[in-house]
């Protein structure tokens, strides 16, 4: 069988390492039987390795753009399906492409335009609606659709009105160099009071909150410090919390570390006493799983998919509520016992999401070619 990957949606550093985490398992399960024929760009060329069984086309520079991409596909896609002989279509776009005689596998993953709070622009709004028309026909008319999360199914089936023919949720992994990494390090370079947060830096990730809370949690624990790990998307984002952290008097206590390297990550990890974010908005959250792999507990909100993924292994406060993420900060940090509980809840409840596992059930989207095999999956 040929499948025809869509990864031209796929341009930030989560979307490569869920896509390719996932492909990389199902071509090594199917190698020899099935062959993946990925379309890519520019932007995303990384993405690109020589392995057998993947075949790489390189699209447009302009598809790496929502509104381009979305006419370019409906234009071409079909004649691409023609020309490399494709039996079905995967894409992790949360979103089908209208008018395609091949069935379509969709991955949803994005939450953003079924949170109207994150739409303060008109802009902002009109695509989040575009958005959220693309995903009730997507509900209608894909031949399956995969959820990364429990939250992320709920969302669109009350989104649509109504559920979808087939679908499933498959959750998202841990890469294996942090398994490795955490079993060598675990907690061997604690730092006391440290809190760490990790992420894309969005306006939705709740840096501002966080930074508040800490702000509290000095109160109480004079020699906390907090260190942001990761890219910041709007520069200006980034302008504003560093102004928000003289405001506080936070200078001394707060580190800006920017992207750093996987090794570096690790042993940040390690170091950290909780890890925290405080999310407006998230379909999974993979950094808190990262953490909790070294045994490091999770502070997050109770919204979307945080709860669901983080478990046992952390407190969760409502969003925007920075007196209560505060209260669990101090609590994590300053009781021992109960830190002990969180990390050992940590380190099992990320047993859950290895890739040898959470891939399983993607090798099922080989029969939505065959509607009469493919039984509607349970979701949960």
């Amino acid at each position: 069988m040929r499948v025809l990957v869509n990864a031209l949606s796929v341009n930030n550093q989560s979307g490569r390492h869920v896509l390719m985490g996932h492909l990389n398992q199902l071509r090594g399960w199917t190698e020899g039987s099935h062959e993946y024929v990925i379309l890519y760009h520019d932007s995303n060329r990384d993405i690109v390795v020589d392995k057998p069984g993947y075949r790489w086309i390189e699209c447009p520079a302009k598809t790496a753009q929502w509104s381009p991409r979305a006419i370019w596909e409906f234009q071409n896609l079909n004649r691409i399906v023609e020309q490399t002989d494709s039996d079905l279509i995967f894409t992790p776009a949360g979103v089908s492409v209208p008018g395609i005689k091949a069935p379509q596998v969709v991955f949803c993953q994005n939450p953003w335009c079924l949170v109207p709070e994150l739409h303060h622009e008109w802009k902002d709004k009109f695509k989040a609606w575009m958005q959220r028309r693309g995903y009730r026909r997507t509900m209608r008319d894909a031949s399956l659709m995969v959820f990364n999360s429990q939250y992320m199914y709920d969302a669109y089936v009350k989104n649509a009105g109504s559920d979808a023919r087939r679908a499933m949720v498959v959750y998202q992994a841990i890469a294996e160099t942090t398994w490795d990494a955490a079993g060598r390090l675990r907690k061997s370079l604690l730092e006391k009071n440290h809190i760490v947060s990790v992420s894309a830096m969005a306006p939705h990730k709740g840096a501002d909150v966080l930074v508040r809370a800490v702000r509290l949690v000095r109160n109480k624990v004079p020699d906390v410090t907090l260190t942001f790990a990761g890219g910041w998307p709007d520069t200006s984002h980034r302008t504003q919390i560093e102004g928000l952290v003289d405001e506080l008097g936070l200078g001394d206590a707060v580190t800006f570390s920017g992207w750093i390297s996987d090794d570096d990550l690790h042993r940040l990890y390690s170091r950290a006493h909780v890890f925290s974010l405080l999310s407006r908005c998230e379909s999974f959250g993979i950094p808190a799983v990262e953490a909790q792999s070294f045994g490091t507990p999770a502070i997050g909100t109770d919204t979307c998919a945080i709860p669901e993924v983080g478990g046992a292994g952390g407190l969760y406060s409502p969003v925007d509520d920075v007196e209560t993420a505060a209260a669990n900060l101090v609590k994590v940090l300053t009781n021992h016992g109960l830190w002990e509980q969180l990390s050992r809840s940590a380190i099992e409840n990320a047993q859950r999401f290895r890739w040898s596992e959470c891939s399983r059930p993607l090798l099922k989207m080989f029969d939505s070619v065959r509607p009469d095999v493919l039984d509607k999956q349970g979701v949960g």
